[in-house]
């Protein structure tokens, strides 16, 4: 009998997860609020994990806390009392230990303590998925099998360039051979340069390598036994990433492989690990995309064009609301424009207050006439005074410790200074910026609901009088400057550039005059980084005939012209290197190669500034194209 027992016990299936960040992603949010304990649709990060791990076959879960370990322990226990879904077929123990500074240190003092008893899934923070896991870890065990040194196989999965969960800074490449065992591993988004070296050891001692690419991390691993004394043997392992290439590197003296298996179809894995992620995957979550996993219907009241609103929540009819998330017993003033917001629990905010694109924490007041935008982050608690502006900034209810520097907005808002131009970055690049204006009164019901949301992108739906916002065109703009440099310093297909340009263009959701504009741009900026010297306009010439297939994809029509020379324009009058010589130049090698037409520039040089540098610049071109035309007309008459 009791063998019986010990044999049920180890084909008990188990999962590891690491509850801990140890980043400062999240402040000043999480110095408040658990990262496992984030609102997403306004459930907790945590339930979501533990239904898939549930759905996902899992019977019992070690969850590791270092920080807010008391409140995730009450919350378990609320989900165990309130019975909820995953209580009835797995069990959750709760492991806390505050001296671990680094993922790698939970799972050694997992390690320590013996609780693993056989292969496991391995999840790392905030982790929301809807695959089936026991035929993964069939897979990992007929895999050891074969190669008793497998370690582990992490979980991939295909992404597009324009896919809204896509970071360039989690931009993955592999080399596998035919049994999908891992023989390079390169995370290009940390890189920096885009040149990748293959040692020649990967050819020599393999008859297939396969190349993979737009692939991003799950955050999802299986592992084998010999993980965690990996770990516990090698300190420097503080990362999941520094395991794999510790074991790549030293595959035949620390005995262990790592094979992969890359999800597709409607499989998903992805982890709330930014804000940009903790946007994306909320607004996939809403749009359904990842089945069983569902938003908590009962609690929220769904409304068309994307926005959320938690039970309690009060909005004044005078107020416009617009792909936004409201937590529950939020109160919404007079007059307030909300536009691409996460508004937290038990938040109040005052009349005539115009929130957009940013994230506003709990329990805070967000004082009448303010104006919060550009992606700042609100902590827990926050007072703000009347009137205050808001711009890219983190705010938080105490006074900043260990010496910060910080900015006094009111007796409980204090504004953090920011380090570096990387860290101002942190929630413009998550939000896309389509504009749909909801009056609070369009609701359908409070029974259960469809999400409604358009997202066709049409071209009579893109005005031309109606740009992005700012920020987003930035953005894109930024992105095309990156592609267009690694392009021609790598001498890239000019076709694969525009499908990057344009999976940008949907990624930043900007218009076909924007892209136009941007584009042009983006070219001309690269072309004044060289010094103008002697020997410079055989290399911008170079450059203008690398990408004619570029600029012939862009310039289709008399708007596109136009909108090539107004970028022309923007370039040639904020830039001090570029003078006469290089205007007319760019000017000539565009009409003589038909990229623009002869009537298109005359009718724009006709509208320009009369008493403006840059017109008297263009001037000696716009007369010779004058007097060519009446020359042809001339002969033209001549011959007649």
């Amino acid at each position: 009998m009791s063998n019986k027992k010990e044999i049920q016990k180890e084909k008990t299936t188990q999962a590891v997860v690491v509850a801990d960040t140890f980043s400062d992603e999240f402040l000043p949010i999480t110095n408040a609020v658990p990262h496992a304990l984030l609102p997403v649709l306004n459930k907790p990060l945590i339930d979501y994990t533990l239904e898939f791990l549930c759905l996902g076959g899992i019977e019992e879960v070690f969850l590791f806390c270092c920080s807010h370990a008391e409140e995730i322990k009450q919350h378990i226990s609320k989900c165990i009392n309130n019975r909820d879904g995953w209580i009835l077929t797995m069990k959750v123990n709760v492991i806390v230990s505050e001296s671990c500074q680094s993922f790698g240190d939970c799972l050694r003092d997992l390690d320590a303590k013996g609780l693993i008893r056989g292969d496991f899934v391995l999840l790392e923070p905030g982790v929301i998925s809807n695959i089936p896991l026991l035929p993964l870890l069939e897979k990992h065990r007929e895999t050891v099998k074969k190669d008793k040194y497998a370690a582990m196989t992490i979980i991939l999965q295909e992404f597009g360039i324009g896919h809204i969960g896509w970071q360039s800074s989690e931009d993955i490449l592999l080399a596998t051979d035919c049994h999908n065992r891992i023989l390079l591993f390169k995370q290009l988004g940390k890189s920096h340069t885009r040149k990748v070296e293959f040692p020649i050891e990967i050819f020599l001692e393999n008859s297939t390598v396969n190349l993979l690419h737009n692939l991003k991390d799950t955050r999802i691993a299986i592992c084998s036994p010999s993980v965690l004394p990996l770990y516990s043997d090698n300190f420097d392992f503080q990362t999941k990433d520094d395991l794999i290439r510790g074991l790549l590197m030293n595959e035949e003296i620390l005995e262990g492989t790592i094979y992969t298996h890359i999800l597709q179809g409607s499989d998903f894995g992805g982890a709330i690990s930014s804000w940009k992620m903790y946007q994306a995957i909320s607004k996939e979550l809403m749009r359904k995309w990842i089945h069983p996993l569902d938003q908590p219907r009962k609690k929220n009241k769904i409304f068309k064009n994307g926005v959320v609103i938690g039970a309690g929540t009060q909005v004044t009819e005078s107020s416009n609301v617009n792909k936004s998330i409201l937590g529950p017993n939020v109160k919404i003033g007079k007059n307030v424009t909300l536009n691409n917001c996460f508004i937290f629990s038990d938040t109040k905010i005052e009349d005539n207050v115009s929130i957009l694109h940013s994230v506003i924490g709990p329990e805070c007041v967000i004082k009448a006439n303010s104006r919060i935008f550009a992606g700042s982050i609100i902590g827990k608690g926050v007072v703000t005074e009347n009137g205050v502006e808001v711009e890219n900034s983190l705010i938080q209810a105490e006074i900043p410790q260990n010496g910060e520097e910080f900015v006094k907005l009111g007796n409980k808002a204090y504004q953090l200074k920011l380090s570096s131009e990387n860290d101002r970055d942190v929630l413009l690049s998550a939000l896309y910026k389509k504009t749909y204006v909801l009056r609070i009164n369009d609701v359908e019901s409070d029974e259960e609901h469809e999400v409604f949301d358009d997202f066709s992108d049409t071209e009579d739906e893109l005005s031309y009088t109606q740009s992005p916002v700012p920020d987003d065109t930035k953005l894109f703009f930024n992105e095309v400057i990156d592609s267009l440099t690694r392009g021609f310093e790598d001498n890239l297909l000019c076709d694969n550039l525009i499908l990057e340009i344009n999976s940008s263009r949907y990624a930043y959701n900007v218009t076909v005059k924007e892209v136009n504009f941007n584009v042009v741009k983006a070219i001309l900026c690269i072309s004044v980084k060289e010094p103008i010297g002697v020997q410079y306009f055989s290399h911008l010439s170079r450059l203008l005939s690398y990408f004619a297939p570029v600029l012939k994809n862009y310039l289709r029509n008399e708007s596109a012209m136009l909108d090539s020379l107004q970028a022309l324009e923007d370039v040639a009058t904020t830039n001090e290197n570029v003078n006469e010589k290089w205007i007319i130049a760019i000017l000539q090698h565009v009409y003589n190669k038909d990229y623009i037409t002869e009537d298109v520039i005359l009718d724009w040089f006709n509208n320009l500034d009369q008493s403006s540098k840059f017109r008297n610049q263009v001037k000696p071109f716009a007369e010779w194209l004058q007097e060519a035309e009446e020359a042809s007309s001339e002969e033209e008459e001549e011959s007649d």
